[in-house]
């Protein structure tokens, strides 16, 4: 856990890490001249070498090119002597912070400049015997040290994008379940709705119907309470350190609660409950398959329709249907059925909209358990 936090503060001060672990390179570089009684371009090549590793991961291009003009005005001044050898080091490093952080021209650019320099190195490495073996030994160590570093930076760049992009799928898949709750609850409640705003328009017209209109707008208000709490409890999770669940807590249980009120509204329905104890998440997909369902029966299967729901095991599955003897199924490629779809896929089911047979529509679901 020490380790993890170490490491978030170190992402969050990512200028003020390379500061100082250029400062620190900077030192070492300068103890090691002074031990050896460097002369003054040691010390003045190990600072502008050292230097521009201070904003690697913020300017990364512009760090690799100052580095790589200092590496050169340095073999073109210095390559006799022992040069600034220990500051040498920036080279890898400025080459890994290009293909890690820079845009992808100085990746490759980085790459080139650094094998470049590692040839260079090979032919003129300040005190080297003349022999052609040592010269080829020093520019294949130095040529892969380089190798080594552009292919780590390539790597963590790769495995970044890789974050991102599962960061990106996470926020999405987030939003898609927002929206898909969002249209269950509030398309059910105003279908509920609507129905009985127009019932309760035509029992106030007449005189001897005073008791419908008052049970409509009852119904009209108990809907859009309960609308209005799901609604309340889904976007809780917009909000920051809110606590709320990103789902209402319902599940088969509340199934029965569901149709009542369905039969509340006017409209006639039969239920069939044969389940027990089901995973929560396969029980809210059964509750808003059956959401769904009801409101599909109320939006289109036209007045007088009579609607029945299934909810039973059979054979490991978990079959859900919801039946009526209306007008049909309606538009079958809206949110309603996409959504079904979605929860149903997620635990290996399938679902499935029609035409029943004699008239009205047919949905049913199976999710394996």
């Amino acid at each position: 856990m020490r380790g993890e936090r170490i490491e978030a503060w170190a992402r969050a001060h990512e200028p003020a890490v390379d500061a100082v672990g250029a400062a620190a390179l900077l030192i070492a570089a300068v103890v090691f001249g002074v031990v050896v009684h460097a002369e003054g371009p040691y010390f003045v090549f190990s600072v502008l070498l050292l230097g521009p590793l201070s904003v690697r991961r913020r300017w990364p291009a512009w760090c690799l090119i100052a580095i790589a003009v200092v590496a050169l005005a340095q073999w073109l001044t210095i390559r006799g002597t022992a040069g600034a050898v220990p500051a040498d080091v920036a080279v890898p490093l400025a080459v890994h912070a290009a293909a890690a952080y820079g845009p992808r021209w100085s990746s490759r650019a980085g790459l080139v400049a650094g094998l470049a320099g590692a040839v260079l190195s090979g032919v003129a490495w300040p005190q080297l015997r003349d022999t052609v073996v040592a010269h080829v030994v020093i520019g294949g160590f130095l040529g892969s040290t380089v190798v080594a570093a552009w292919a780590v930076g390539t790597m963590q760049r790769l495995r970044r994008s890789q974050v991102d992009a599962q960061r990106e799928l996470a926020v999405l898949a987030e939003r898609t379940r927002i929206a898909r709750e969002m249209h269950d609850v509030v398309a059910h409640s105003l279908a509920v709705v609507i129905a009985q705003a127009d019932g309760g328009r035509y029992a106030a017209r007449s005189p001897a119907a005073d008791g419908a209109a008052v049970a409509a707008l009852e119904t009209i208000g108990e809907f859009a309470r309960q609308a209005l709490d799901d609604t309340r409890r889904i976007l809780g999770v917009l909000r920051e350190n809110s606590g709320q669940p990103v789902e209402p807590a319902v599940g088969v249980g509340e199934i029965g609660e569901l149709v009542e009120r369905v039969r509340g509204s006017g409209v006639e329905v039969s239920l069939v409950m044969e389940v027990g104890t089901v995973e929560p998440g396969v029980g809210l997909a059964a509750y808003r398959i059956v959401q769904e369902g009801l409101t599909n029966v109320m939006k289109h299967a036209g007045v007088g329709a009579r609607a029945e729901v299934r909810v039973r095991v059979v054979s490991g599955e978990l079959e859900i249907v919801v039946a009526d003897d209306g007008g049909g199924p309606g538009e079958g490629s809206g949110l309603g059925i996409i959504g079904m779809r979605e929860r149903v896929a997620a635990y290996g089911g399938s679902v499935e909209l029609r035409e029943r047979s004699g008239g009205g529509s047919l949905l049913r679901a199976r999710v394996p358990v």
